[in-house]
């Protein structure tokens, strides 16, 4: 893992029409803020679009000035590598934590980043579960504590 951090999601309900997904993100790249989180779904006869940019006040600007109605709510961002299960992983973290997991989704970006977006009851006590568990696993994957080259002396 290499780090989590606290972002805005933009959640974008519209009704459901074609390529709706495309637009949202040309609106978004068209005004400087690249994506680095995406997630759709249906409810009823509505599309719900969540969206973490680089510049959320941007992008919600954007957006409404295309029309769109737009709310944004505090989440969890962890930029993670390509490994299977690992979002599980780390929402098994969280539960066990104590750390209620409202919703999580995961998004590889053009840039061959792998975000997961986490949506908590307590989004800063998961950045630091998050963080120590990145710490412990950098830890135990080191091999050797002495820098090279580096001679220790007794006193």
């Amino acid at each position: 893992m290499i780090g989590a951090t606290r972002q805005i999601e933009i959640t974008i309900r519209t009704i459901n029409q074609p390529a709706l997904m495309g637009k949202l993100i040309a609106i978004t790249v068209s005004c400087g803020a690249e994506v680095l989180a995406a997630s759709s779904y249906w409810e009823g006869d509505s599309t719900v679009v969540k969206l973490v940019t680089e510049d959320a006040r941007r992008t919600v600007s954007a957006l409404q000035a295309a029309g769109f109605d737009c709310r944004a709510n505090p989440v969890v961002l962890v930029e993670t590598p390509d490994k299977p299960g690992l979002p599980e992983f780390l929402s098994d973290k969280l539960v066990g934590a104590g750390i209620n997991v409202l919703y999580t989704y995961s998004f590889r970006s053009d840039r061959e980043l792998n975000y997961v977006v986490f949506k908590t009851t307590d989004d800063e006590r998961a950045i630091y579960v998050l963080e120590v568990e990145a710490l412990i696993h950098d830890l135990a994957a080191a091999r050797s504590w002495r820098r090279s080259g580096a001679i220790l002396h007794a006193a």
